[in-house]
């Protein structure tokens, strides 16, 4: 069935794309150097941190050591000269359990040169922490800190400096506080996610939410850091960003202002994971923070604003820039969409009606869909756990229990009984095997193209399954289909062994925890079933060769897209003499 010779020349024609693509690299760009080197006072955040455990250890949200580490931290910024008075943001979360109710605290710093109508610069510190883990106050120390420095020196743009709170529901404060400023124009939002917690570099967080990423804002932070001489981790290789952008999985609170279309990292101790708790910061490690942080917020007082956050991949420190990126995986889906479309020629010419074909594999598709929605109201009911804000909740929320072992087989039996309705509807006759895969691959390159649409990285995890199943029709050997089969399951092996490093758990539960938050809904609609309708496919050709592989017709060839005199026949209810109905699908 498929037309090997136009598949290779597709091959060529897209890694010759590729290579003009990768011709198109571009530096992320940078700040200017500060106008005068940082003087943070590492002594002093020294013992804020020291003070913070002391008055509130445990800061669980909505808790009265939360509660507590907020009046006290209102008490701090208070006294930093030439800001304005204290405010508070109280607003509430709804979690599985109960409404939790907390509060951001937050001082502003008016500039005192240049232009007033300057955009603002945001500098934020989750001051929460997980339920029952300790630890984490050194985003908090650095914070105030920072505000003491910056309330005696001139400025060109504004500062406000924020104590988030509910930063693990989902980062609900720094959301709430940009929904609140939304108005205001910010140049750019700077988080500080407990950067001298764990010795060992400085980690830069530009990961969103949304499969945007803030490059030309951690390119400034690196540029920091390195003239702060402070020391910091190696940056992430392409497979995670990619990873990070097919599957957005971060705790950082910059992931709220990314959403926004605010320029932003999170400077970190620890890589993109939740908050484990740990040893009291040290000296060293609050001054490698602090002048990081310093030397950057100088730099981009003086600067125009970085980039807004897109999907770009950087490599070997140089950015292939979003549109380039999304015409790159554009690329990849070329050799599918050839042959699709060459299958829709040859079988128009032959007078083949594909359409009950594609009926045939939408019904396949609508038990899949029947157990996502299942899912999505038991998520809603409380038996999975909800998404927190619209995003996917921490690992912590999302137990694997009794309840949701009730949830899994209500859903999957719901998908059963579905299948058991339809299945009438979508099962063609064995004659017709030939015009099934074709009207498969002409329906996987459509759907890829939609999958491209709505979350171009995403299509990725689907894309070595999609050609590995269209490759599958032409093997010859049951051990090629082995293989192939193979093939198209490592992306989601990667994905998973990924997300165990990004949730801090084990395999079992990363695959859990992704299968769960994307049923809920925390992962979006469209590109899950979308996804999903791409595996279908891919089951319904894959069906289809491992039926001629016990029937041992997989040496006899490859399909025929075009459907023989037998199977013709076969439609309308008759056989040739002596020819078995079917007999003609190799």
């Amino acid at each position: 069935m498929l037309n090997g010779r136009l598949y290779r020349l597709s091959w060529l024609v897209a890694a010759l794309a590729l290579l003009v693509a990768l011709l198109t690299l571009e530096s992320p760009g940078g700040t200017p150097p500060p106008p005068l080197p940082p003087a943070f006072d590492a002594v002093a955040a020294r013992g804020i941190s020291v003070d913070l455990a002391a008055i509130a250890p445990d800061r669980a949200p909505g808790t009265p050591g939360d509660l507590a580490s907020a009046q006290w931290v209102a008490g701090q910024l208070g006294a930093v000269p030439g800001a304005t008075a204290v405010r508070r943001q109280r607003f509430s979360v709804m979690t599985s359990g109960a409404r939790v109710v907390t509060e951001n605290v937050y001082v502003s710093l008016p500039a005192r040169s240049g232009s007033a109508a300057a955009a603002a610069l945001v500098i934020s510190a989750p001051r929460d922490t997980p339920p029952g883990v300790k630890g984490g106050e050194s985003g908090t120390a650095v914070l105030v800190q920072l505000a003491r420095s910056l309330g005696t020196v001139a400025r060109n743009r504004s500062v406000l400096l924020v104590s988030t709170g509910a930063s693990t529901l989902g980062n609900a404060g720094a959301r709430w506080l940009v929904s609140r400023f939304s108005g205001t124009p910010i140049a750019a939002a700077l988080s500080l996610d407990d950067p001298a917690g764990v010795p060992g570099g400085l980690q830069i967080w530009d990961d969103g939410q949304d499969g945007r990423r803030s490059i030309a804002m951690a390119s400034a932070a690196e540029q920091a850091a390195a003239r702060a001489d402070a020391p910091l981790a190696p940056p992430p290789g392409p497979f995670p960003q990619l990873a990070g952008m097919a599957v957005p999985q971060t705790s950082g609170d910059q992931a709220a202002y990314i959403a926004a279309g605010i320029p932003s990292v999170s400077l970190a101790s620890r890589p993109e994971s939740p908050l484990a708790g740990g040893d009291p910061a040290t000296e060293d490690a609050l001054g490698d923070a602090g002048r990081t942080a310093e030397t950057l917020l100088s730099s981009l007082d003086a600067a125009d604003a970085p980039a807004s956050p897109a999907a770009g991949v950087v490599i070997n420190g140089r950015e292939l820039r979003p549109v380039m990126s999304r015409v790159v995986i554009l690329l990849l889906v070329l050799p599918i969409l050839v042959a699709g479309l060459d299958l829709v020629v040859r079988l128009r010419r032959a007078g083949v009606r594909l359409m009950p074909f594609i009926a045939a594999l939408l019904w396949r598709l609508l038990p899949v869909v029947v157990a996502i929605l299942v899912a999505h109201l038991l998520a809603t009911a409380g038996m999975l756990a909800p998404p927190s804000g619209g995003w996917p909740p921490l690992p912590a929320q999302v137990p694997f229990d009794l309840a949701a072992v009730v949830a899994v087989l209500l859903s999957v039996g719901a998908a059963v009984l579905t299948w058991v309705v339809v299945r009438h509807r979508a099962m063609r006759r064995n004659a017709e095997v030939a015009s099934r895969a074709a009207a498969g691959v002409i329906a996987l390159g459509v759907v890829c193209v939609l999958l491209w649409l709505a979350t171009p990285f995403g299509l990725l995890i689907a894309l070595p399954a999609a050609h590995a199943a269209l490759v599958a029709t032409r093997a010859r050997k049951p051990w090629h289909v082995v293989a192939l089969a193979l093939v198209s399951a490592v992306p989601a092996v990667l994905v998973v062994w990924w997300a165990s490093s990004r949730i801090d758990r084990g395999i079992p539960y990363s695959a859990w925890y992704l299968i769960e938050t994307t049923a809920s809904g925390a992962r979006g609609i469209i590109g899950p079933v979308l996804a999903t309708a791409v595996l279908v496919i891919v089951w319904s050709l894959g069906s289809l060769v491992m039926s001629r592989v016990r029937r041992g017709l997989v040496a006899a060839g490859p399909y025929r897209p075009v459907p023989t005199d037998d199977e013709r026949m076969a439609r309308r209810g008759r056989k040739r003499r002596g020819t078995p109905v079917g007999g003609g699908d190799a």
